[in-house]
């Protein structure tokens, strides 16, 4: 009877941890698109490595058997505009890199200068509080890199990264993790909703994210292990945030082998054991034992 109540609490801490899947869509929208509700069939994607197929799907493969997955390095080396035409026909065509990239690059314009104006002002701004010569040539070099995109392309980024996260390619969810709700809602244009329509719209930005995290740590991202655990630790996000937080912490340390991130996590257990019951402690366990061999068996590792 206790065993079977512990994994009745633990299905109800698991509810809603779902794998996403396959978004049929080919083109890119050109806009932002409204969230909707991912497909929860499993989806393994790896545009990087080409994996042998497991013979047996079912079974956990060995943690010294898991592909460590290096990301495509986004940065262009030539000033967007003369890849942007290029790299937006192969997302266009469903090439998940190219989508990434043109992702990437893109908010990474949303930082540089628009025009010749707003150069000098910044570079004025860099003289005054006396930054040293690096930040000035950095302004410099940011605004080459980006000079003729326009603000409406640069807010293009999250369409783009949009629709490769929701396909399932890993980096993507990482990244849209660091996007927040308020910036979320000023890219769709719907910072003047009423409220009730601006709680749901962010609410519905809120819960895909959590989604494409969870699909994204069931694949060895460890950086998404990282952002749920801070989510979950918050409780703002459902029921039980705390068992999920040390759950998932402790996943980081089975899969970290970075010695910092080991000595910080191992802290954040040993501190947190004193915020759960023994129950609850016995319950993240069970649901660290779960997602473990789901990783395993998609037998990937993303790194930090």
């Amino acid at each position: 009877m206790q065993k079977l109540l512990a994994m009745s609490l633990v299905l109800l801490i698991c509810g809603g941890l779902v794998f996403i899947g396959t978004n049929n869509s080919s083109t890119l929208p050109q806009q932002i698109s409204a969230i909707q509700e991912p497909n929860p069939t499993p989806l393994a994607l790896e545009l990087e490595v080409v994996t042998k197929p497991n013979s047996n799907p079912s079974a956990p493969e060995p943690a010294e058997q898991m592909v460590v997955i290096e990301r495509t390095d986004w940065k262009l080396d030539q000033p967007l505009r003369t890849q942007l035409t290029r790299l937006k026909n192969r997302a266009d065509q469903g090439d998940l890199q190219a989508a990434y990239s043109l992702a990437m690059n893109l908010r990474f314009c949303g930082m540089a200068p628009l025009d010749e104006t707003d150069l000098e002002a910044r570079l004025q701004q860099a003289y005054d509080y006396k930054d040293d010569g690096l930040a000035i040539a950095n302004i410099k070099e940011r605004y080459e890199f980006c000079e003729g995109i326009n603000q409406q392309q640069r807010n293009e980024f999250y369409a783009y990264l949009e629709i490769a996260a929701k396909v399932g390619y890993v980096p993507a969810q990482e990244e849209l993790a660091t996007i927040t709700p308020e910036q979320f809602m000023k890219l769709a244009g719907d910072t003047e909703l009423e409220r009730d329509a601006y709680i749901q719209k962010r609410d519905d930005f809120i819960r895909q994210q959590l989604l494409l995290l969870e699909s994204a740590s069931q694949h060895g991202s460890i950086p998404a292990l990282i952002a749920l655990s801070n989510m979950h630790h918050s409780q703002n996000y459902g029921e039980h945030g705390r068992a999920k937080s040390y759950a998932f912490n402790l996943l980081i340390l089975e899969l970290a082998d970075d010695n910092e991130l080991q000595s910080r996590y191992s802290w954040f257990v040993q501190r947190r054991q004193s915020e759960l019951t023994p129950e609850q402690i016995e319950q993240a366990h069970t649901l660290s034992e779960q997602w473990l061999a789901r990783i395993k068996a998609n037998g990937t590792l993303y790194l930090p």
